[in-house]
């Protein structure tokens, strides 16, 4: 089995997620941080033929990128990898043993969502490098009746520096918190749901690839 790059590029975003990963049996791959705080899941191209623990996600990709053409070969408890164009040489890379790697649960029911937008993707940027260069840990999207907008900044220091950006209109007046350190999505274009049972859920618009983040506790609806 050869992984295309863009699964290689969504297993490198999980491993931000999770260090760890268990592919299990079927073409769906499933993360959920150590906290429970962000679950990602994604159909992809190719098919798993059993379940498989990966402990160490970083290395893995980086035993994965030692072949131009990387092949894998999963047995039982391991995987053979090789060059498709050149088996002579060969990595025997182990499963994690049996409970050591969790599976997230099998998808999130997510109730009806209070509000709804489009984030594109220079906007998610945006966020992500202010908040960077601002050192911000909060991200809080915010109604007032009528604008709708995301803000970047320390929500506990009212004299922090912060980013603000328009993102439509609304007749919903709420503010939802979210930390930075939870957005790690993929960079594209996401419809964003939000519900007031805290929880937020990022939809990638070109694929079925979605994230699901908590809202924090102290968020007005």
């Amino acid at each position: 089995m050869q992984l295309s790059k863009e699964t290689l590029n969504i297993i490198k975003n999980f491993s931000l997620i999770n260090g760890s990963l268990m592919l299990k049996a079927g073409n769906k791959l499933a993360t959920i941080s150590e906290g429970k705080n962000v679950m990602a899941e994604v159909t992809i191209a190719e098919t798993f033929p059993s379940d498989f623990g990966i402990y160490d996600l970083h290395e893995f990709l980086g035993v994965t990128s030692i072949f131009d053409n990387t092949d894998l070969d999963f047995k039982e408890k391991y995987t053979l990898i090789s060059d498709s164009t050149n088996t002579n040489s060969r990595i025997k890379y182990f499963a994690a043993g049996e409970g050591v790697v969790k599976a997230p649960p099998a998808t999130i029911k997510f109730p009806n969502a209070d509000v709804s937008f489009t984030l594109d993707a220079s906007q998610l940027a945006m966020i992500q490098r202010t908040a960077g260069i601002l050192k911000a840990s909060d991200v809080t999207i915010m109604g007032d009746g009528v604008t709708l907008s995301v803000i970047v900044s320390d929500k506990k220091n009212d004299t922090a520096n912060a980013y603000t950006h328009s993102l439509g209109i609304t007749d919903e007046t709420f503010k939802a918190h979210l930390k930075v350190e939870n957005l790690k999505m993929i960079p594209n274009d996401y419809e964003v749901a939000i519900s007031k049972k805290k929880i937020s859920r990022f939809k990638h618009t070109a694929s079925d690839l979605t994230y699901f983040v908590a809202v924090e506790s102290d968020s007005e609806f």
